[in-house]
């Protein structure tokens, strides 16, 4: 009988020690949104489950969709369990939340992970910060390059690896690449990416700024606003280098409709596969005294929560994805991290030479304001007063003295 009894003490202290063990086992689950959904949705998707198969304490519920649509759930889930608890966004988004006290602040545990400044370009690590607080750590940047139809700069006598430094020199290339029916330059009358354009050449002059040094005013319409938008329009309708009134930049340079197109890193996975175009790429033209080119930048930040357990497991995988881009890289993104993008597995990667034209300009690179008020007037949002100025300019509907005036009055008005 005593026997029979220690046995059955034996099993059930077996079993309470089994499942106190599977207890201790249960990962702890965190939610990381993003609104990727391109090649660089699947190139995350790569990391994350690379760092749940090395961490398999610890579950990531991933999440994508439209950025709009990430920040209308995290501002409606904002408190509740339902939040993320690592928020993707573009450095320009950084300020909306962060003046809403919706952010950690992550100077701390930068450095308790060995996170450092020396590690990024100085621009990129400049544009985490908002009113003197770090509230991002920086996951990459992507400013604007030229993608040149090789083939057509051939037929044309020119050098299809030329760059460009003075404006001379890129209308000459333009006009010699426009003939019969194929245009030099792509610029749309309805795309964002007019605006970015527009956004580096007003920099690359002496001078020239988006807001006052208060960053509480535009200033814009600066003469060097004015002589970026003129050069502009004159491109369509003086050099007659782009096609009038174009609405769809992407299409006619993989039809062939156009002999250049100004685009981001993003681009490169999907046109590489387009075997019969012969690409290369190069940096965003100078036209003026500098340069500069317009610039965004995804960042990492940490939603404001209060379980601990939870905390420590995203900064494990925020620790994670910034030592381990290079998968990032490979999906059109660059690494903002010099460790990865001077490592020799990213620059094995065959999209390298590409890649690397976007890299040499990183010194060069200007974010839109890192300001609340960028949300009302930035190039994403399609009501922007400085964007429809533009627009309105390349349709030739409007002076660009007096477009960027009355965007500036309107600019002024909310801040």
């Amino acid at each position: 009988m005593k026997s029979l009894m220690k046995i059955l003490l034996l099993g059930i202290l077996v079993v309470f020690l089994l499942g106190s063990v599977a207890i201790a086992a249960d990962p702890v689950t965190i939610r990381f949104w993003g609104g990727w959904t391109g090649p660089d949705k699947f190139g995350m998707e790569k990391i994350v489950n690379n760092f749940m198969a090395e961490n398999p304490d610890i579950k990531v519920e991933f999440f994508t969709a439209p950025w709009t649509e990430v920040f209308t759930k995290f501002s409606t889930t904002y408190g509740t369990n339902a939040s993320p608890d690592l928020l993707a966004m573009h450095v320009s988004d950084i300020s909306q939340f962060a003046t809403r006290g919706m952010l950690m602040n992550v100077e701390d545990i930068a450095v308790a992970n060995n996170i450092k400044a020396d590690d990024f370009p100085l621009n990129v690590w400049e544009g985490q910060f908002y009113n003197g607080e770090q509230y991002g750590i920086p996951l990459d940047y992507h400013p604007m390059a030229v993608y040149k139809n090789a083939d057509m700069y051939t037929a044309a006598g020119i050098d299809p690896n030329i760059t460009w430094n003075t404006m001379d020199s890129f209308i000459d290339s333009m006009q010699k690449t426009t003939k019969d029916d194929v245009f030099g330059l792509a610029i749309g009358v309805n795309h964002s990416h007019t605006m970015r354009y527009w956004y580096g050449w007003l920099f690359q002059q002496e001078g020239g700024a988006f807001l006052n040094e208060e960053q509480n005013q535009a200033v814009f319409n600066s003469d060097q606003g004015v002589k970026a938008l003129q050069f502009m329009h004159d491109l369509s309708y003086k050099y007659q280098v782009v096609p009038p009134h174009e609405s769809d930049i992407d299409k006619d340079f993989l039809s062939g409709k156009v002999a250049n197109l100004m685009e981001g890193p993003w681009w490169v996975p999907g046109v590489k596969e387009q075997k019969d175009l012969n690409i290369v790429v190069a940096p965003f033209p100078q036209v003026f005294e500098k340069p500069a080119v317009w610039a965004g930048s995804h960042t990492l930040t940490l939603p404001k929560r209060a379980d601990q357990a939870k905390i420590e497991a995203t900064i494990k995988l925020l620790s994670y994805i910034v030592t381990h881009s290079v998968d990032w890289g490979n999906s059109g993104q660059i690494p903002a991290s010099l460790s990865v993008i001077q490592s020799e597995a990213y620059k094995n990667l065959p999209d390298y030479k590409y890649y690397k034209v976007f890299i040499e300009q990183a010194n060069n690179i200007h974010f839109e304001p890192l300001v609340v008020q960028t949300a009302s007037f930035g190039a994403d949002n399609t009501m922007s007063p400085v964007l429809n100025a533009i627009l309105a300019v390349m349709l030739d509907e409007a002076d660009p003295k007096e477009a960027l005036d009355l965007a500036v009055s309107e600019i002024n008005a909310i801040f």
